[in-house]
């Protein structure tokens, strides 16, 4: 039997000592108040309320002097009502691709490396899976410090990363963390998992970051270069989310928690983000979701992060 399912066994056992992530009574109360999108248990509902809690790692954001990205009224302007990734670039199977980071406050770390192996593909033409264990286990031993499994990290540091060391692929170093609920963090190996290749070798940089807000620079950067990198604060009642268009109803504040968003659309005279969560399959609409678009909801406008590939 491996760790992670032995991991599972003991966070089930410990459920019943501890109140849940996310009860029946309020998935309920959810269903019965409102017809936009619809609450059910899955795994991330019945851990334990403060195993839950430690997959939302996004720290407070320090005051870095981010690059502000600005965008002309055209570029604005020329973003379409509706966009997909998925099928606007369908040679880039990255985007379609949904993760699990597991017992691990990593979510900073795969948001990042999400979004920036996508972009490679969509810039470059290079189908490539940059790793979240190089990013978790490595970038908190550099000059950057983002972030580990334990506390959590910053989202803009990850991308900093990218540009001033570079990602190796999952090939290079596969993700290892998150197979117990110790939250403990890999050692940063330096050196690949697969002696056949070279860590130093194997870096994918960027060439810039830049952040921005807003829903309108959000669709202009997603339609125009690919998914990018956001972060919201997490309700109780979204840990129980299984379909349709998220907003807050019921539960208290449980962290921040940081996901790629990939596009946006509109259904039923709602409108919507398209967003990857790094929570399995198991959880929400085939590991995605969709969360309401327009009212900073979460704050999930206020602020994002981006970047361009290094050639």
């Amino acid at each position: 039997m491996n760790k992670f399912v032995i991991a599972l066994a003991l966070v089930a056992v410990v459920a019943f000592a501890e109140e849940i992530a996310c009860s029946t009574k309020l998935i309920n109360q959810v269903n019965a108040n409102q017809k936009m999108w619809k609450a059910a248990h899955n795994p991330i509902t019945r851990m334990p309320k403060s195993q839950a809690r430690k997959l939302l790692g996004v720290k407070k954001f320090q005051s870095y002097q981010w690059r502000v990205k600005e965008f002309t009224e055209a570029e604005l302007a020329n973003a379409p009502d509706e966009f997909d990734s998925r099928t606007n670039w369908p040679n880039c199977p990255t985007i379609q691709e949904i993760y699990n980071q597991k017992q691990c406050g990593s979510c900073w770390a795969f948001g990042a490396v999400e979004a920036q192996s996508d972009r490679t593909c969509i810039s470059l033409g290079k189908v490539v899976r940059l790793s979240p264990e190089d990013m978790t286990s490595c970038s908190r031993s550099s000059f950057t410090s983002c972030g580990d499994c334990e506390e959590g990290g910053q989202p803009g540091c990850a991308w900093s990363y990218w540009v001033k060391t570079g990602v190796v692929t999952t090939d290079c170093a596969w993700y290892t963390a998150g197979n117990d609920t110790s939250m403990s963090t890999p050692p940063c190996p330096n050196r690949c998992y697969n002696p056949d290749i070279d860590w130093d070798s194997d870096k994918h940089q960027g060439e810039k970051t830049y952040t921005l807000s807003g829903e309108d620079k959000m669709k202009a950067e997603i339609s125009e270069n690919g998914p990018i990198e956001v972060a919201f604060q997490v309700y109780e009642d979204f840990f129980s989310y299984s379909s349709g268009i998220y907003s807050h109803q019921y539960g208290g504040y449980e962290g921040g928690h940081a996901v790629k968003m990939i596009g946006y659309g509109e259904e039923g005279g709602v409108k919507y983000w398209t967003v990857a969560n790094s929570w399995d399959v198991t959880w929400g609409e085939k590991g995605f979701f969709r969360i309401r678009r327009g009212n900073n909801e979460c704050g999930i406008e206020g602020q994002a992060w981006a970047g361009v590939p290094k050639n």
